[in-house]
C-alpha cells in the first residue's frame, strides 16, 4: 500500500493549558522579561512539534508561533510601524504597543479575521513608514524548528506579500506601491530562508478566498519579484474558502510553486479542479480535514473526497483545512466526557493529526479503516436518535415580526425616563480574582448553591452602586456569574456538551472555550431573571437584561455537522424567545440580545451571502419576536466589515444597536448612516480592549462628531465593548470621564450652542 504524504498549517500556540495566555499576562503587567517570555512560548511551540513528530506528520510549520496575531506580528518583522510608535525601538514592547495602545498613542485597529472568531490587528502605510526588516527573531526561531524537526521536516511559513497588502490600511500611496517597496524584502527573507536547507517553505495568502476583490494584478506583481527559479518547494497556501476561479487559474499557472494548499472544507475546490484541472507535475495539499471544527471527518466525505482526487489529481498530500489554532490543544483532556456518546468523534488539535493519518490510510486504499470509522458514526447516530432531527416546527410566520413598527414602538418606549444621550455600558465588567475563585469554589463543590449565590449578588449590589454612583442612565447586573458570554448560556440549554480545558484562543491572551452542539436544543428553565431581578430591585433606573442571541452562539460554538446550521440557529432561537418573555415578565424593560458574531458567519461570494444573512436575520427576528412594543430590545455587534450586511442589520428591527466603532475611525458609524438607519444608534465612544483610560476632550469630541451624522434623539452613549477585560479602576476611571463628555454635550445641546440635527 503507497503511504500519501501529510502536512500541517499551523498548531494552537496557548499550550495545553494556556501557559502562553498566563506568560503574556505577567510580561504586560512587567513581572517576566522579554527572555521568559519567549522561553515559555518556545517551550510550547516545542511541545506542539513533538506531537506532530509522534504522529509521524511529514511537513511540520515552524515560524508560526506569533505571540499576538499573524499579521500583527508580519507587519512588525517587515517594519510597517505607524508613527506613533515609531519612538519605540523594534521588539516586543513596540509590537505590543501597537496591539494595545500606549498612553498618548492609540491601538492598531482589529477586526475579525476572515470567517472566524479569531482576530488580527491592522497594520498601517501612512507618509512616515520606512520598511525596516525586523527579522531576527523569525530566523532564530526556524532555526530552533530545524535544530528538533530537522530541515526536511521543518518548514517555516511566511505571511504572503499581497496578504499583507491586503490586510493594511494605507493613508499614503496604493496597493500597488506599497506591495512594491515591500518586495525586495521578501525577496530576500526568501533567499535567506533557502540558506538555512529547508526542503519547503509555506506562503500563506488569506487573501486568495477573497476573490470578488480582484487581486489578480498584485499576484501578478509580487510572485515573478520573489520566487526564486531554485531553492525550496515553494507551498502556496489558502483557507476558510475556496479561492475562486481567476485566483486558481493564476495559481496552478505559476512555474515556481510547486505545491497549492486549498480549503475541501468550505467553499467549491472540487468544482474549481473539476472545471480547470490541476497541474500533473504539482502536489495538491487536500485540506480536508477541518481545522475549525472538533468533529471528525465523516465516512462518505473521506469516500466522495478520495474518488475525486483519483480521477482529477495525480500528487497530492493529505492536511487540515488550515491551521489548527481554532481547536482546544487536547480532547484526551477532557475526562468528564469519557464515555459520552460523541467522545469517539470528538477531535481537537492532537486528534486531528491521527485523523490526517486516518485519511491518508483509507485514501492509500485501508477500505477495513474506513469501515471502522463508519461503523463508529453509525453507532453515535444510533445512540442520540431519539433527540437528534425532531420536527421542529414551533413557529408561525408571525413570530419572526414584532407586534407593531419601530415608529410607534418608539413613541411607546420613550427614552425609559432617562436624558437625552443617555448613557450605559455594553453589559459585562471586570472579571475579578474574586469573582473567579468564587465561581470555582462552587464548581468544585467547595461552597453550596445558596453562598454562591450570594456571592454573586454581592458583586452585582456592587456593580449598581458603581453605576450609580457614576451617573449611568440605564444600567447593567455585571455578569459576575458568567465566564463567557456563551458558554454560560450554552450550560443552560441542553443539547450542549462543555470541555473544561477546551480554550481557544481569539486574540492576544483572550481565549474561549466554545461549546460543542450534539444533539437538539431545548431551555428547560429561566436562565438570567434571578439575577436581573435582583439588580432591579436595587435602582429605580432601567436594567438590561442580558442575553446572547443565536448566531452568536451557533458561531461561537462548534456546531453539529449532520443538520444543517440554519435549524440548529433556530432551535437557539426559541430558546432565547421564552428567555425574553420570562424576562418581561419579570418586568425587565430593556433587553440587550447581542449579536456580535452575525458578520463572521457569512459567506465571502456573494452567491452564498443572500441565503446565510435571511435564515441568520429570520433566527434574531424568531428570538426577538415576541418582545411587547413596550419593551426596548437591543443589540450589540463587534470588530467586523459590516457594509456588505447593512440590509440585513437593518432587517433586524431592533430598537438600538451598539457598535464597535471606536478602533474603525467611524468607517461603521458611516456605514450606518449611508443607509440611513433610523434605530437608536450607539456608536462605541472609546476602545476597551487598550488599558489606555480615555479623557473627557476626547469622549466629548467623539460624541460631537456623531451628532453631525445622526440626530441627538437616535444616539446613545456607550464603550465600544463589554468591560470584563478590565480592572475596576480603569473601568470607573473610564466611565467617569464618559459620563462627563457626555453631560457636557448635553449641557451645550440644551444651551443651543450646538443645533442637533
Amino acid at each position: 500500500m503507497t503511504r500519501i504524504s501529510t502536512s500541517t498549517l499551523g498548531f494552537p500556540r496557548m499550550g495545553p493549558n494556556r501557559e502562553l495566555k498566563f506568560s503574556l499576562e505577567k510580561y504586560w503587567k512587567g513581572e517576566i522579561s522579554d527572555i521568559e517570555l519567549l522561553n515559555s512560548a518556545n517551550e510550547i511551540e516545542k511541545s506542539g512539534w513533538k506531537l506532530q513528530m509522534e504522529a509521524s506528520i511529514d511537513r511540520i510549520t515552524v515560524g508560526d508561533h506569533y505571540l499576538y496575531d499573524m499579521v500583527l506580528t508580519w507587519s512588525d518583522n517587515l517594519g510597517l510601524c505607524p508613527s506613533r510608535f515609531q519612538h519605540m525601538d523594534a521588539g516586543l514592547k513596540r509590537m505590543f504597543a501597537m496591539a494595545r495602545g500606549v498612553d498618548g498613542s492609540e491601538a492598531l485597529s482589529m477586526k475579525k479575521w476572515i470567517t472566524s472568531n479569531y482576530h488580527y490587528m491592522v497594520p498601517e502605510y501612512d507618509e512616515s513608514t520606512v520598511i525596516k526588516p525586523n527579522i531576527e527573531l523569525y530566523l532564530n526561531d526556524i532555526k530552533r524548528g530545524i535544530d528538533f524537526l530537522g530541515a526536511q521536516t521543518a518548514t517555516p511559513v511566511v505571511l504572503g506579500p499581497v496578504s499583507l497588502v491586503f490586510f493594511t490600511k494605507i493613508s499614503h500611496g496604493t496597493d500597488e506601491s506599497v506591495l512594491a517597496t515591500l518586495l525586495p524584502h521578501y525577496k530576500n527573507l526568501l533567499a535567506t530562508i533557502a540558506e538555512m536547507g529547508v526542503a519547503e517553505v509555506q506562503i500563506h495568502e488569506p487573501a486568495l478566498v477573497f476573490a470578488e476583490q480582484n487581486i489578480s494584478h498584485l499576484l501578478s506583481i509580487a510572485y515573478p519579484a520573489i520566487l526564486p527559479k531554485q531553492g525550496p518547494i515553494i507551498n502556496l497556501v489558502s483557507f476558510m474558502e475556496d479561492i475562486g476561479e481567476e485566483n486558481y487559474q493564476w495559481a496552478i499557472s505559476q512555474a515556481e510553486i510547486g505545491i497549492i494548499s486549498l480549503d475541501f472544507t468550505r467553499g467549491h475546490t472540487m468544482d474549481l479542479i473539476h472545471k480547470f484541472g490541476f497541474p500533473q507535475d504539482k502536489t495538491l495539499g487536500v485540506g480536508m480535514i477541518d481545522s475549525r471544527n472538533v468533529w471528525t471527518i465523516q465516512p462518505e466525505k473521506v469516500s466522495e473526497v478520495s474518488d475525486f482526487l483519483k480521477a482529477h489529481v495525480v500528487k497530492f498530500r493529505i492536511q487540515p483545512s488550515g491551521s489548527l489554532q481554532y481547536l482546544p490543544w487536547d480532547f484526551s483532556c477532557e475526562k468528564e466526557l469519557e464515555g459520552h456518546p460523541a467522545s469517539s468523534l470528538l477531535s481537537f488539535a492532537k486528534q486531528k493529526l491521527s485523523e490526517i493519518q486516518m485519511v491518508a490510510q483509507v485514501i492509500a486504499g485501508d477500505m477495513l479503516l474506513l469501515k471502522s470509522h463508519a461503523d463508529t458514526w453509525e453507532v453515535f447516530y444510533k445512540s442520540v436518535a431519539s433527540g437528534t432531527n425532531q420536527p421542529n416546527k414551533r413557529w408561525t410566520e408571525q413570530d419572526f415580526v414584532r407586534s407593531e413598527p419601530f415608529e410607534k414602538r418608539n413613541e411607546k418606549q420613550g427614552l425609559l425616563g432617562s436624558p437625552l444621550l443617555p448613557t450605559t455600558t455594553i453589559g459585562s465588567f471586570p472579571q475579578t480574582k474574586e469573582i473567579r475563585r468564587l465561581r470555582s469554589q462552587y464548581r468544585s463543590g467547595k461552597i453550596t448553591k445558596a453562598v454562591y449565590e450570594a456571592g454573586i449578588d454581592k458583586q452585582i449590589a456592587y456593580a449598581i452602586g458603581i453605576q450609580e454612583a457614576l451617573g449611568l442612565d440605564i444600567l447593567v447586573h455585571g455578569e459576575a456569574e458568567r465566564t463567557d458570554m456563551v458558554e454560560f448560556f450554552a450550560h443552560q440549554m441542553t443539547g450542549l456538551l462543555f470541555t473544561s480545558n477546551g480554550w481557544v484562543q481569539s486574540f492576544g491572551s483572550r481565549c474561549v472555550r466554545p461549546p460543542i452542539i450534539w444533539t437538539d436544543i431545548q431551555r428547560p428553565h429561566p436562565m438570567t431573571v434571578r439575577e436581573f431581578t435582583v439588580a432591579q430591585e436595587l435602582t429605580e433606573k432601567p436594567v438590561k437584561g442580558m442575553l446572547t442571541g443565536p448566531i452568536t452562539i451557533l458561531n461561537w460554538s462548534f456546531p453539529r455537522i449532520d443538520i444543517s446550521r440554519k435549524e440548529q440557529a433556530f432551535q437557539l432561537a426559541l430558546a432565547i424567545r421564552q428567555e425574553v418573555k420570562d424576562l418581561e415578565t419579570a418586568g425587565c424593560r430593556v433587553i440587550q440580545v447581542d449579536e456580535p458574531a452575525l458578520r463572521e458567519g457569512m459567506p465571502l461570494r456573494q452567491h452564498g451571502r443572500e441565503s446565510y444573512l435571511q435564515w441568520a436575520v429570520d433566527a434574531f427576528r424568531l428570538a426577538t419576536g415576541g418582545a411587547k412594543s413596550e419593551t426596548q430590545i437591543h443589540t450589540h455587534m463587534c470588530y467586523c466589515e459590516f457594509k456588505d450586511c447593512m440590509g440585513a442589520i437593518d432587517r433586524m428591527d431592533t430598537d438600538f444597536n451598539s457598535i464597535e466603532n471606536s478602533r474603525s475611525d467611524n468607517a461603521t458609524l458611516e456605514a450606518f448612516v449611508d443607509i440611513g438607519y433610523n434605530k437608536g444608534f450607539g456608536p462605541g465612544v472609546y476602545d476597551i480592549h487598550s488599558p489606555v483610560i480615555p479623557t473627557v476632550d476626547f469622549m466629548e469630541s467623539k460624541i460631537k462628531g456623531f451628532l453631525t451624522c445622526l440626530p441627538v434623539n437616535q444616539l446613545i452613549v456607550n464603550p465600544d465593548c463589554g468591560l470584563k477585560t478590565r480592572t475596576w479602576p480603569e473601568t470607573i476611571d473610564s466611565l467617569k470621564n464618559m459620563v462627563e463628555a457626555t453631560a457636557k454635550v448635553r449641557a451645550q445641546i440644551l444651551a443651543s450652542s450646538i443645533s442637533p440635527s
